[in-house]
């Protein structure tokens, strides 16, 4: 096929013209790097067909760094929204390269990620889990951060919701079952729960009052 026309678009691309038909467009910096890219040139399909496979190549890494500046990603969910855009081989090559220059890091992401959660939003261990697998974190991944925080306290984090959410729950008829049910529905387990009632009942409400002033 013969080159017959190039000229760039408003977005700064490249289009390519070959025997009068538009074929695609490429970066910029792909077109600079082609310079058998030129009017006149005459060119194999083949070739033709790399150079859209290396834009294409190209734009998803673009795409991906965007991604990854405006919010940390694993890498389930990068390829997850990247393959909207963009074929499975191409993702899942740029996922993997990503990965190998340590932009993507799935277990430190996923032990950033449940440290926030316990710790800011007071999910329960039952719901950190569940939120890593949303995050589409392999189950290796989930089952190890998950083994790194089999010590963590649950009960303070329950008394916190207690003060903070339920207290005054608890004075109306079969309180106590139903803020049990509460907590049970965000996943933290019974012994905890009891744990955490009978202690908020035991120590007094004053002991929380004075906590939060």
């Amino acid at each position: 096929m013969t080159i017959t026309r190039l000229s760039e678009t408003k977005k700064g691309r490249f289009a390519i013209f070959a025997d009068g038909e538009f074929l695609f467009s490429v970066h910029k910096d792909i077109f600079l790097g082609r310079p058998e890219l030129a009017l006149g040139k005459k060119l194999p399909v083949e070739v033709l067909e790399e150079i859209r496979q290396e834009d294409e190549a190209w734009s998803c890494k673009e795409k991906a760094l965007t991604l990854l500046e405006y919010a940390s990603q694993s890498s389930g969910r990068l390829a997850e929204k990247l393959r909207q855009h963009y074929p499975p081989e191409v993702v899942e090559a740029t996922v993997e390269r990503l990965a190998g220059l340590g932009l993507l890091d799935d277990l430190d992401y996923g032990r950033r990620l449940a440290a926030d959660l316990i710790h800011l939003r007071k999910y329960s261990l039952g719901g950190v889990r569940q939120a890593l697998y949303q995050r589409r974190l392999d189950r290796e991944i989930i089952d190890q951060v998950m083994e790194e925080l089999e010590d963590t306290d649950q009960v303070g984090p329950i008394l916190d919701l207690i003060q903070k959410k339920y207290r005054s729950k608890l004075q109306a008829p079969q309180g106590r079952q139903k803020v049990a049910a509460a907590l049970q529905r965000r996943g933290y387990a019974w012994e905890d729960i009891r744990t955490a009632l009978d202690r908020f009942a035991e120590d007094g409400e004053d002991e929380y009052d004075e906590r939060d002033d």
